[in-house]
C-alpha cells in the first residue's frame, strides 16, 4: 500500500506502509461529511493482517461524533493506536474513548506501540 493522499475540501487523507504498521494520516476537519472518507481509509489498512494500523489525528482541528463512531466501530473490529492533537483529546476524553483507545502524544510513540 502506498502514499495514497486524497484531499475533500478542509480535510486531507493518506495511507503509508512503514515496516511496523499501516499509518493512516488525517488533518482538517473530520465530521460528517469526511468520516466516510477516514472509515474507507482505516478499512482499506486494515486488510494487511498482522500489522497494527496507527491513525494520525495530530493535524486534525475539529473532530465530531462521526469520528468518535468511526474510532469505536473500528476499535470494535482491530487493535488502533491513535495519534490525537487537543481537537481530538478533548471529545476522548469527554465520552471516556481515552480510557478505551490506545491514544500517544506522537507518531514515534504509537509506531513504538
Amino acid at each position: 500500500m502506498d502514499d495514497m493522499g486524497q484531499q475533500w475540501s478542509g480535510f486531507e487523507i493518506a495511507t503509508e506502509a512503514r515496516d511496523t504498521a499501516v499509518v493512516v494520516t488525517a488533518a482538517g476537519e473530520v465530521d460528517m461529511v469526511t468520516a466516510a472518507r477516514l472509515r474507507e481509509a482505516l478499512d482499506a489498512a486494515q486488510r494487511t493482517p498482522g500489522i497494527p494500523t496507527v491513525l494520525d489525528l495530530s493535524r486534525v482541528d475539529f473532530f465530531d461524533s462521526s469520528g468518535l463512531e468511526v474510532l469505536v466501530d473500528v476499535h470494535h473490529r482491530a487493535r488502533l493506536r491513535v495519534v490525537a492533537s487537543a481537537a481530538v483529546r478533548r471529545p476522548l476524553g469527554v465520552t471516556g474513548l481515552d480510557r478505551v483507545l490506545d491514544v500517544y502524544d506522537d507518531l514515534a510513540a504509537a509506531l513504538a506501540g
